[in-house]
C-alpha cells in the first residue's frame, strides 16, 4: 500500500459523509449517467424506423440491436428506480435508501455497458463487413467498461478500506 507522503495525504483519506450529502452524491451520479442512457435509447430507436434497417441488417443483426435496445431500457429502469423508491417512501432519508441507490446505480451500469457494446458490435460489422473485426472491437471495448466500471473501482474501494474514517468537517458529527 502506498504510504502517504507530504503533499498527497488527502490520497489515503475517505470521509464520512451525511445522509443528505450521501443522497445529493447519488443524484448527480444519476443527473451523469441519465441523458446518455435517454440519448442512446433515442438513436437506438430511431435506427430502428430507418428504411436501411431492415435492408443492410440481417436477421440476426437486428436482434442484437433489440438486445442492446432492451439493455438501456433496463439500465434506465436502475437509474430511475431510486427517485420512485424515495418518492414512495414518503421521502424518508436512511442508510436503507442510500444504499439501495448506490447498488441500483452500480447495477445499472452492466447492462448500460452491454447495451452500447451490442450496438458497437453492429455498427463496427455494418462498417468494416468483418465478424471478426467487430468480436475483436466489442470485446476490447467491453474489456475496458469492466475494468473501469467494477473492477478498478472495486480494487481502489478494498484499498481504502483500511484508511480511518475522518469527519468532512470537524466538530460536526455524521447523520
Amino acid at each position: 500500500m502506498d504510504k502517504p507522503t507530504p503533499g498527497n495525504e488527502g490520497q489515503h483519506r475517505q470521509y464520512r459523509l451525511s445522509l443528505d450529502k450521501q443522497l445529493n452524491t447519488i443524484e448527480q451520479e444519476a443527473r451523469m449517467i441519465l441523458p446518455g442512457i435517454q440519448a442512446l435509447f433515442g438513436f437506438q430507436l430511431i435506427a430502428v424506423f430507418q428504411t436501411s434497417f431492415k435492408t443492410i441488417l440481417s436477421q440476426a443483426d437486428q436482434c442484437i440491436h433489440l438486445a442492446a435496445l432492451l439493455f438501456v431500457t433496463v439500465s434506465a429502469l436502475l437509474v430511475l428506480a431510486p427517485a420512485a423508491y424515495h418518492r414512495e417512501s414518503e421521502h424518508q432519508l436512511s442508510p436503507h435508501l442510500i444504499s439501495l441507490s448506490s447498488r441500483f446505480i452500480a447495477i445499472a451500469m452492466l447492462p448500460l455497458a452491454l447495451g452500447i457494446c451490442l450496438d458497437v458490435y453492429i455498427v463496427t460489422k455494418v462498417i468494416t463487413e468483418s465478424e471478426f473485426v467487430s468480436l475483436l472491437i466489442t470485446a476490447l471495448i467491453f474489456s475496458m467498461y469492466v475494468w473501469l466500471w467494477f473492477i478498478f473501482p472495486n480494487l481502489h474501494r478494498i484499498r481504502i478500506q483500511t484508511l480511518p474514517v475522518h469527519e468532512l468537517e470537524p466538530g460536526k458529527t455524521s447523520t
